[in-house]
């Protein structure tokens, strides 16, 4: 009897290890999040942007799903407005180049246009931002001394000093600087030719669908930003709850009104999901013969997070150059972000005050 019961014991034993290892690899599995998701009942499976947070049908993303992002460095003097495919783009960064005069770098995944411009040079803290998105490929028309020693030594994949070609196209009559354009769909095959194939992971940002409206934070229906001064640098969004979207605009016109930022093809307006303004120190680069400035985007920093209009106090982080930025509340839990296309401020950390929400 003893032995029976010994052997019954140990069997139930084992059979509960065997079972709590089977719960423990469940719940694993459960809190892995693919790419790919499946609708059972629908068969329809769909693969996840990962710039955007989008789920695209896998047949549709098929043709950029393992490709790596595409971005292009864009000229936002005043001569060049309005710029061509900025619409398209599924997440954008906006920095101050030189003199205040801000610069733009979208990143392309899921539509590429086939005009976008007009291009120009690169600096070397944009390629900070190329490198964490993937291992991008970038387009661009020339590049200060720094950035083309980081694209020769980290190194960067430069579809400027790559063969990535450009044409000329000067509707307004403006300084030759200015009329540099690129077709995206070209540039992709340029780089698939370089032997870029491929992705490289990164960190996927978290994200919601809309109606998951977010409970946190003040209302913001309207924010100014003046990235040195106000003039025609001004960037300005304003939210419209009807496309639960911020509708951007840029400069001011003679009666001091704001300028709708628009596309010169489409002559639709830049609208975006979520607003990121990201505050960083701005230093100038000892010894450049220029006065040149670079933003420190490794380390950590304060910002606010813009959607559903509201607007979030947060928190921002990057470990290192190739690291993703991550952004996160006042109690340190990651921003979760509305599905779509993201835009990115950033703002010397000494103008705080020159950011204004309403």
């Amino acid at each position: 009897m003893k032995q029976f019961l010994s052997i019954f014991l140990g069997v139930l034993i084992a059979g509960s290890i065997v079972y709590g290892v089977y719960l423990l690899i469940n719940k694993v599995e459960s809190n892995f999040v693919s790419p790919i998701s499946k609708l059972v009942g629908d068969k329809v499976e769909t693969f996840q942007n990962p710039l955007t947070g989008e789920q695209v049908p896998l047949e549709k993303a098929a043709s950029w799903r393992d490709v790596r992002p595409l971005a292009v460095m864009v000229n936002n003097y005043v001569d060049a407005r309005p710029q061509s495919g900025l619409i398209y783009a599924d997440l954008v960064y906006e920095i101050v180049a030189e003199g205040g005069i801000t610069r733009l770098l979208p990143f392309y995944l899921s539509n590429i246009p086939e005009k976008i411009g007009p291009v120009r040079s690169t600096r070397e803290y944009y390629l900070v931002l190329v490198k964490e998105l993937g291992d991008a490929m970038l387009m661009h028309i020339g590049w200060s001394p720094q950035a083309l020693e980081a694209i020769e030594s980290w190194p960067v994949r430069s579809l400027g000093r790559g063969g990535g070609s450009f044409w000329r196209d000067n509707p307004r009559n403006v300084a030759i600087e200015h009329t540099a354009y690129v077709n995206g769909k070209d540039l992709l095959e340029t780089g698939l030719g370089l032997g870029w194939a491929g992705t490289r992971e990164f960190e996927v940002w978290q994200y919601k669908d809309d109606k998951k409206g977010y409970e946190n934070g003040k209302s913001a229906n309207k924010v100014v930003i003046d990235f040195w001064y106000k003039g025609d640098y001004t960037a300005a969004f304003e939210y419209d709850p009807g496309t639960n979207s911020y509708i951007r605009f840029v400069g001011y016109d003679e009666s001091d009104n704001l300028i709708p930022h628009k596309d010169q093809e489409t002559q639709d307006q830049i609208k975006v999901k979520n607003l990121i303004v990201q505050f960083v120190p701005e230093v100038p680069i000892l010894g450049d013969d220029k006065n040149r400035l670079t933003y420190e985007l490794v380390g950590a920093g304060k910002g606010y997070v813009f959607l559903d209009g509201k607007v979030i106090d947060v928190t921002w982080s990057k470990e290192s150059r190739d690291e993703r930025t991550m952004f996160y509340d006042t109690e340190g839990k990651e921003i979760t972000f509305n599905r779509g296309k993201t835009w990115i401020s950033v703002v010397p950390d000494r103008n705080v005050d020159q950011v204004v929400i309403n």
